[in-house]
């Protein structure tokens, strides 16, 4: 259900505004409304609070950031909660001055660490390149001739661009006059290395030319130059191990300064972006030339909590009012879910659409109500509900701090008792074999088994009036929130698609034998009477809406659908254990088959149970588009 909120109006001197939203904030209560927007200008002239220190907070935050993410992480819970609770007793000026002093301490030096690290570790990877280049063309240098005051350069290529040394050659012969030498040797398989070399005189020209081809060179150290390959080699590896070696003392340097500051900083990073978030409401607040105005929404169970916070802090100086709502106030109400432990989970699936106004009905409750029926229905099995529980429940424990998986798995726990109920009931534990050990049977009512294979029509028909059942709730629904909100159009809709849906269905029935006969009649002239109220109430879309509601109903049978397609596949799965020549054989594809079973019967139902909630049922009474209640505030 929707808690119901309280508007407040928070008045003070402007000289404890600042104070008075860090009281706010950490009791995370009130949900914040823009004062200027919502008093009129000829009531009281307020001017928007401006923050003035919202950009030095972001300054200290990105800097505070910037030095954690290079320092390594170390993870002291006991230390931060005597840091935290230091800086809980500072003002925010005070914390924001206490980061400026921090930065001022390490910032300078782990930058110039971080710097250092980073052109060391670019060296490396340069130094590689460099190696596995010449590990590749070592073996041609007894082609290469060995003069003073000529360059080498190493040319990569593309196998296929190769046809481009040419090219390169041709060019070569004109801009040296033909005093060159070119070699090429493969790389991998996609690449090759050419040596180009040439006396220094055109080094200018060559390169320049190379640039303009988009040519990729690997230009060499000048320490590389006239060495042989060899050597090459030799240096390249103490230049790696070097600046591993200076790695290796920068790292223990910022594990240093990890130890000692580390704590502090993550602890001030949290106080700071509490402070940022303080600092960017402040455009929401008003005041005039003496006081400050603070106004928002407050769940009923949470307005005595805001107000004692205030007074213990404030006394009378600062005074928290509530105050009358209109008609038009409450559209504009923020939303707050107020539900017991299980319904909680399903509200996850209310994030899937988008949050009810204030003054809807919440469809949370009837979610946690009728999905776990459908998903129980269409699985149905106690073997497959059993494994879903203990799946559910171990992932439930194991991402206890993931939301939205805590939740799912908290909806498949619940989910999976229908099921073992229903399983109960239809005599399936992993299909037929509980009834082939003589565990359980199917159930008979009114002589019908309820064997899901030999009960296919009266399955139809139950889910067929499930689906009657479940569509008439939400009508009912739908014509609960017109009421409230006084549309009289909407009540008319409404209450003519139930009249209307009652005589189709009774006509249908008489035509089926299923009711007397004498029900036929005003069953029609009920249909005919319905016509002019729909028209009033949805006019030409409300007649097309009756159609398309009948369809809604037919849907349904997707209930009796996955169900018999969830059986199938079990029974498939048994026939394989018995039928295969080799039991290990047939035994393993058994398993897998219930495996995979229980895979689609986690997820299928699902899906489908889903379908019949946002499709067919809150089609008939579910607007949106309400606001969600989001306190100011640190959230969990």
């Amino acid at each position: 259900m929707l808690h119901r909120m309280k508007r407040i109006q928070v008045i003070g001197p402007k000289k404890d505004l600042a104070g008075v939203v860090d009281t706010l904030y950490h009791a995370g209560t009130v949900h914040l409304e823009d004062v200027c927007e919502c008093v009129p200008r000829e009531c009281i002239c307020l001017n928007k609070v401006e923050a003035r220190k919202e950009a030095e907070a972001l300054s200290l935050l990105a800097r505070v950031g910037g030095v954690l993410l290079t320092l390594p992480k170390k993870d002291d819970p006991e230390k931060q909660a005597i840091i935290d609770e230091k800086l809980h007793a500072m003002t925010d000026e005070q914390v924001m001055a206490r980061a400026a002093e921090v930065l001022s301490e390490v910032e300078w030096t782990t930058k110039e660490l971080a710097t250092r690290k980073s052109e060391r570790e670019f060296n490396i990877i340069a130094l590689g390149r460099y190696e596995k280049v010449i590990e590749r063309i070592r073996h041609i240098e007894h082609e290469l001739p060995v003069l003073e005051n000529y360059e080498v350069n190493i040319l990569i290529v593309q196998k296929e661009f190769k046809g481009v040394l040419d090219l390169i050659r041709d060019e070569l012969v004109k801009i040296t006059n033909d005093h060159f030498e070119l070699a090429h040797t493969d790389i991998d398989e996609e690449s090759m290395a050419a040596i180009a070399i040439f006396h220094k005189k055109y080094s200018d020209e060559v390169h320049a030319f190379l640039f303009s081809a988009n040519v990729n060179e690997v230009r060499l150290p000048s320490e590389f130059m006239g060495m042989k390959f060899n050597d090459m080699l030799i240096l390249i590896e103490q230049r790696r191990q070097q600046a591993m070696e200076e790695i290796r003392e920068i790292n223990a340097e910022l594990e240093k300064l990890s130890v000692e500051w580390y704590q502090e900083l993550l602890v001030l990073k949290g106080h700071l972006e509490d402070i940022s978030e303080e600092y960017n409401t402040f455009n929401k607040f008003g005041e005039s030339e003496y006081a400050f105005v603070i106004m928002g929404w407050v769940p009923a169970k949470y307005l005595k909590r805001t107000r004692k916070a205030i007074q213990k802090a404030y006394g009378d100086k600062v005074v928290v009012e509530e105050l009358e709502v209109s008609p038009e106030d409450l559209e504009k109400a923020p939303t707050f879910y107020d539900n017991p432990w299980f319904v909680k989970p399903f509200e996850f699936l209310m994030g899937l659409v988008r949050p009810p106004k204030y003054l809807e009905v919440d469809p949370s409750p009837f979610i946690s109500l009728f999905f776990p029926i459908f998903f129980g229905i269409m699985v149905g099995d106690i073997g497959y509900g059993l494994a879903i529980l203990a799946l559910s429940i171990a992932a439930r424990i194991k991402f206890e701090k993931v939301g939205w998986l805590r939740d799912l798995s908290s909806i498949l726990a619940i989910s999976s008792i229908p099921a073992i109920f229903f399983g109960f009931l239809f005599g399936e534990f992993f299909g037929n074999f509980g009834e082939e050990m003589g565990w359980l049977h199917p159930l008979q009512v009114f002589g019908i088994t309820l064997n899901r294979v030999e009960a296919i029509i009266p399955m139809l028909l139950v889910t067929i009036a499930i689906g009657i059942f479940h569509v008439y709730f939400g009508l009912a629904i739908g014509l609960i929130n017109a009421i409230t909100v006084g549309s009289k159009k909407h009540i008319a809709e409404k209450a003519g698609m139930i009249a209307i849906l009652s005589g189709l269905i009774v006509a249908i029935c008489c035509a089926g034998g299923i009711v007397p006969q004498a029900l036929l009649y005003p069953a029609i002239l009920l249909v005919l009477a319905s016509i002019p109220v729909i028209l009033y109430g949805g006019g030409i879309y409300g007649t097309i809406e009756v159609v398309s509601t009948m369809g809604n109903i037919l849907s349904y049978a997707r209930l009796m659908a996955i169900g018999m397609a969830s059986v199938i596949l079990a029974l498939v799965a048994n026939e394989f254990a018995g039928t295969l020549g080799v039991v290990i054989v047939g035994l393993t594809a058994a398993v897998l088959l219930h495996a995979l079973n229980l895979v689609l019967a986690m997820f299928s139902p699902s899906i489908h149970a889903l379908r019949l909630h946002m499709v067919e049922f809150f089609t008939k009474f579910y607007e949106g588009g309400g606001t969600q209640y989001k306190p100011f505030g640190r959230q969990a």
